[in-house]
């Protein structure tokens, strides 16, 4: 069975690695800059930063210091850029009491880009990644709010999705991930604490089975949790890359009988349609199709290691969390229900859901009796949707629409909510020139659900008509910098 595949060419943007000589990227920026050569200084780090470095002070200049702790004194070699500083440990020479010891053997061993803030304790952690969405919010936004406690679940074991990169090595292949200063390298994967489990085993009964992959400058491999049934888990797999694989049904039989989570695997071969290879693909055809927006949602997340190196800095590869809720299903669960609540609160008859993923919002507006524009720019996300709500009986009271937002929005208004669930580099400049306008045309709400704080604090400021009624961070990613946040907005001159 074949899927259309998606364009992923706009994923592309910064992963692990360093930046190259005479650029800093920070942000989503890249600077021009001539940096000094490195120095050494003792600094006391007092916050973190967006990305997850500890900021501290040296000659005045702001230094990022990754792997470091609110609270530690440590001697940090640091090279001067126009107008901040990057560094590296040499050493703790104090360290803070908001220390702990990582769980994962590769956090340090490895320098794992997929972690950021293993070193720190669980209360630390959250209250860096609300004050990275205040201090956004505050400082790009000019929006001063006082932010609640995140919502909160498990710590370890969240994630039902877990994307490796296999690289050439001799006759086989190494799967792992970046280093989180060096893209080019990666590490052979053993345990990952924050996936689930069963996603781990299941890469343990792949790796011995690597020979047969598709030939390819590199590949990725993606498990995804399809049920988290306790004892009945069961995955789906996507391999992505490589133009032929002759062996592939051969290939993913043979792994179905020897992985028994695994339900069904999928090929993405490079500049082609999605194969079913194996499995139950005919009956998973909707919902292992949401996997493949996942391909595009990432900065850097589908650059081979060498144009990954020039991207800059690793981030995880997460888009909105209604969209992939397998990220961390208990807490997507939570910021679904927020985000459903928000729009009822203003007793909708007719709601636009822009990057609508894979309707899954779409439906449950529908369902309570809304007209609902879908708009999506995936063709896999709008075929699923399409399906999900025929399936539903709510054909009648959905329009769905294939096409960018900032093409289809002005058309698909009025409505009386607008919801906004952009990748991470937020809405386009059309989106909110419409949006500051839109209280005109009927529009009572606005409920945008980001996973960039910086770029949600950037696209607030260009609608300085709409005020934050109500917002929610989500505790979508422990251990990493990143969270997501959910903004409530009405218009200015409502009371």
């Amino acid at each position: 069975m074949k899927k259309k595949r998606p364009d992923r060419r706009a994923g592309r943007g910064a992963q692990s690695g360093a930046s190259r000589p005479g650029t800093s990227w920070h942000g989503a920026r890249r600077v021009s800059e001539k940096p000094t050569e490195e120095q050494i200084a003792t600094m006391t780090i007092d916050r973190i930063a967006k990305g997850g470095d500890g900021v501290g002070r040296a000659n005045g200049l702001a230094c990022f210091v990754p792997r470091t702790a609110p609270g530690d004194v440590a001697q940090v070699a640091y090279v001067a850029h126009a107008r901040h500083g990057r560094g590296r440990v040499l050493q703790i020479v104090t360290p803070s009491a908001h220390r702990v010891d990582p769980r994962c053997v590769h956090y340090e061993r490895d320098r794992c880009g997929g972690c950021q803030l293993q070193h720190l304790d669980d209360a630390t952690q959250r209250e860096a990644r609300r004050h990275i969405v205040q201090d956004a919010l505050a400082r790009i936004g000019k929006r001063t709010i006082d932010l609640p406690e995140l919502v909160t679940g498990d710590s370890w074991g969240y994630r039902g999705r877990l994307t490796l990169m296999l690289l050439p090595r001799g006759r086989g292949w190494t799967g792992g991930l970046h280093p989180h200063d060096d893209a080019a390298r990666v590490f052979n994967l053993e345990e990952c604490p924050i996936a689930n489990p069963v996603l781990v085993q299941c890469w343990r009964d792949m790796r011995e089975r690597l020979h047969g992959m598709p030939t390819d400058r590199f590949l990725r491999v993606s498990f995804r949790l399809l049920s988290a049934d306790a004892g009945a888990e069961t995955v789906a797999v996507v391999v992505q890359g490589g133009e032929a694989w002759s062996g592939g049904a051969e290939w993913a039989a043979a792994l179905l009988r020897a992985s028994s989570p695994v339900r069904a695997v999928w090929w993405l071969p490079r500049g082609g349609e999605a194969v079913g290879l194996a499995g139950d693909v005919a009956t998973d055809a909707a919902t292992v199709g949401a996997a493949f927006e996942l391909e595009r949602v990432a900065p850097g997340g589908n650059a081979p290691p060498d144009e990954a190196a020039e991207a800059g800095r690793y981030e995880p590869d997460a888009r909105e969390a209604l969209a992939f809720a397998q990220v961390n299903p208990m807490v997507a669960t939570a910021l679904r229900d927020f985000v459903y609540a928000s729009v009822q609160s203003f007793s909708p008859t007719r709601v636009i859901d822009a990057y609508a993923g894979s309707g899954e919002l779409t439906e449950r507006f529908a369902r309570d009796g809304a007209h609902v524009v879908s708009i999506e720019a995936d063709a896999s996300g709008t075929t699923a949707t399409r399906r999900r709500v025929d399936d539903a009986g709510l054909s009648e009271r959905v329009e769905v629409v294939t096409a960018l937002v900032e093409s289809a929005l002005a058309s698909a208004l009025p409505a009386d909510v607008v919801v906004l669930n952009p990748p991470r580099a937020g809405v386009a400049v059309g989106v909110t020139a419409l949006l500051e306008q839109a209280a005109s045309r009927g529009v009572r709400g606005i409920v945008y659900v980001s996973c960039d704080p910086a770029t949600l604090a950037r696209d607030l400021a260009r609608v300085p008509g709409w005020r934050i009624d109500a917002v929610r961070c989500f505790d979508m990613f422990p251990q990493t910098a990143h969270v997501e946040t959910v903004c409530v907005l009405r218009p200015e001159t409502t009371t």
